[in-house]
């Protein structure tokens, strides 16, 4: 458990209020890996598979009181989710009984959250929260895996424009593999001009290849440390709009088997 906590811990968003909705890409900034899900019953396999996972919940969306009250206490007592942070959210005022209620005798542990219509400070609440629960564990980037039919990579290198395959993409760089090199790239390499399609939105940058994994040709795999300075403000925009994109499309594909 110790080393799924330094991989950080999933977020999930059960039934979300719009405020939330709005934060979902503030939260991801700041290196947290979030997700959104409208099913109820098909968020408790995902419980169970990642272990670790925190789970806020809108209760005043879906389910009655008391059946809310029934399936959180169902994913605290159980065993197999006995490691899940679940916190509650609501938007209207309740009663400091209803309070203590999910706090105290529940066992609620990630927080009773009364959210409120500034957007910053619902953010500044959430932010505390994930932060107190250690939900980024000891991990600083968070990344989006491609998919080779969406997402492209060139580069200009020895006089030439080469294509790579893209494997994943962060903040701080990305990993890829290059097609058909006359000349091996070593690490210390730098790379101008690299021109990213990450879900039809272009971006370009600079970076230095940090790593190369020699597995013969076409398959080595490298990884690019993107330069600071060429991260300006609508690079990191597009590349965490992708992140968000790629970790949402990856629970629903999931959520689909069950």
């Amino acid at each position: 458990m110790a080393d799924e906590r330094a991989n950080g811990r999933k977020v999930f968003f059960l039934y979300p209020h719009s405020i939330v909705r709005d934060l979902v890409k503030e939260i991801v900034r700041n290196e947290y890996e979030v997700y959104i899900v409208e099913d109820h019953d098909r968020l408790r396999p995902l419980l169970v598979k990642y272990g670790n996972p925190i789970v806020f919940i809108n209760i005043e969306e879906r389910l009655k009181e008391e059946e809310w009250e029934k399936y959180i206490k169902d994913i605290i007592s159980n065993p197999s989710t006995k490691e899940v942070g679940v916190g509650v959210l609501t938007y209207f005022d309740r009663s400091k009984a209803l309070t203590e209620k999910y706090l105290l005798e529940l066992g609620v542990n990630c927080g009773y959250i009364r959210l409120k219509t500034d957007i910053n400070k619902c953010k500044g609440i959430i932010l505390r929260m994930l932060e107190a629960n250690e939900a980024r564990g000891k991990r600083r980037f968070v990344r989006g895996l491609c998919n080779p039919r969406l997402d492209t990579l060139n580069i200009v290198f020895n006089g030439a424009r080469s294509t790579g395959r893209l494997l994943d993409v962060s903040i701080a760089g990305l990993a890829c593999r290059f097609d058909g090199l006359a000349r091996k790239i070593e690490a210390g390499q730098e790379l101008k001009d690299i021109q990213l399609v990450l879900r039809g939105s272009r971006c370009q940058i600079d970076g230095r290849v940090i790593r190369v994994d020699r597995r013969g040709g076409d398959d080595d795999v490298y990884v690019v440390l993107f330069k600071a300075e060429t991260l300006i403000p609508p690079v990191k925009e597009k590349i965490h709009n992708f992140i968000q994109i790629c970790l949402q499309n990856s629970i629903e594909q999931e959520m689909k088997a069950f």
